[in-house]
């Protein structure tokens, strides 16, 4: 199996959850509240700027011209699909400047970037990109699982659309050659790449899960106050 095949199997557990989390649920059926969207796009939309910057390292980081070219693309894609999405979103939403000013990051997207940022920093762009890329194949794979949802709420219709669509998929097959070629290049470092590529595929359920449950930072502390 090449490393891609080999990675997406044994991480299967996290992907399975993430199909089936109640979030991802209510977005297919319509039944998510909106005020779980919202706290969900604040937090992916930071998600999203730290994850354009890991992709400008990991270019200045990369030995070919094919591969800076490749880096900046992507970035410039996330910022004209996917952060218009929240744009658009964020009007919708009713997303105030003062929510925008006061926004704090919840403990999953923090440690999520912390993993990411320190893949990105201390490794080579191979080790960069195995930390990275998950983000967009588990989308991708939710998009297609359930691109023929009706959930009857036009956000929720137009985010299956944006990852449930052929572009998304032709982007995700690009990316999964990429890895595997890294892989191949780097026999050696698979284990490590490895690693990178199943802690974001953790942090990727832990998503979902802090949107269900509005993870904060205070949350534990009580529950272990009061258990």
């Amino acid at each position: 199996m090449s490393f891609c095949e080999e990675a997406r199997k044994e991480t299967d557990l996290y992907w399975e959850a993430s199909f089936h989390h109640p979030f991802i649920k209510g977005i297919v059926d319509g039944s998510l509240p909106l005020e779980k969207f919202k706290y969900y796009m604040l937090q992916d939309a930071y998600y999203l700027k730290h994850y354009f910057k890991s992709l400008s390292i990991a270019a200045t980081k990369a030995d070919t011209i094919e591969d800076i070219r490749y880096f900046l693309n992507q970035a410039k894609y996330i910022h004209e699909a996917e952060l218009e999405l929240h744009r658009t979103a964020f009007k919708e939403l009713q997303v105030t400047e003062e929510e925008l000013a006061q926004f704090d990051p919840a403990p999953a997207a923090y440690n999520y970037l912390s993993h990411m940022y320190n893949a990105t920093h201390n490794g080579d762009v191979a080790e960069a990109f195995a930390a990275m890329f998950p983000c967009a194949w588990i989308y991708a794979e939710i998009g297609q699982k359930y691109k023929h949802a009706k959930p009857g709420v036009a956000l929720y219709e137009q985010w299956i659309a944006l990852y449930g669509s052929d572009d998304f998929a032709e982007i995700i097959r690009g990316q999964k050659e990429k890895m595997d070629s890294y892989a191949e290049e780097q026999p050696e470092k698979v284990a490590i790449f490895k690693r990178h590529f199943e802690k974001s595929c953790y942090y990727e359920w832990k998503f979902w899960e802090m949107s269900w449950t509005f993870e904060n930072w205070q949350a534990e502390v009580m529950t272990y106050k009061y258990r």
